[in-house]
């Protein structure tokens, strides 16, 4: 073989490993995730809790509620992520069990870990999650791609039984 074929094969070799690993970036989609700037309906993922949580491959979809009308639901129970990381607030209280909407307000990838469970939220996207744990009170950090304070949720116990 001369010179010219074995470059051609290298080459070959070299595009075609690109080509099969293209897809496997840190910001790809997770699976079930809407690729749309506003996906329809907001997605359920598993609680946290004291011991590390493995979302589910693909959320449930648990409402039809547009992200305006998720906005007034959630009302203060929503935490956004901007551009930097920031969430919004930087902190917040919260009985054991309540669910919070999970928001990014930027225009790429974003993925947000409570207490070892990972979320991954596509540009302008969002999540209901439901933060609990067996040992109360707890403090749940909030991470946000390698911003590891990007906020906090001190979880108390539900006294009241709502």
């Amino acid at each position: 073989m001369n010179k010219t074929w074995i470059v051609v094969i290298v080459v070959a070799i070299v595009a075609g490993a690109w080509w099969l690993n293209r897809d496997s970036s840190d910001l790809s989609l997770s699976p079930g995730v809407s690729s749309s700037p506003t996906p329809v309906g907001a997605t359920k993922t598993p609680a946290v809790s004291n011991s590390k949580v493995t979302p589910k491959s693909s959320p449930t979809v648990t409402s039809n509620l547009s992200y305006t009308q998720l906005v007034a639901l959630y009302g203060s129970n929503r935490i956004q992520f901007n551009q930097d990381c920031k969430g919004q607030p930087g902190s917040m209280v919260l009985k054991n069990g309540t669910s919070i909407l999970l928001d990014n307000r930027s225009n790429k990838t974003q993925v947000i870990t409570l207490n070892g469970a990972s979320y991954t939220l596509v540009p302008y996207g969002y999540r209901v999650v439901t933060v609990s744990s067996s040992s109360l009170p707890k403090d749940i950090g909030v991470s946000c791609n390698d911003s590891i304070n990007a906020g906090m949720i001190n979880l108390q116990a539900n006294i009241s039984g709502q």
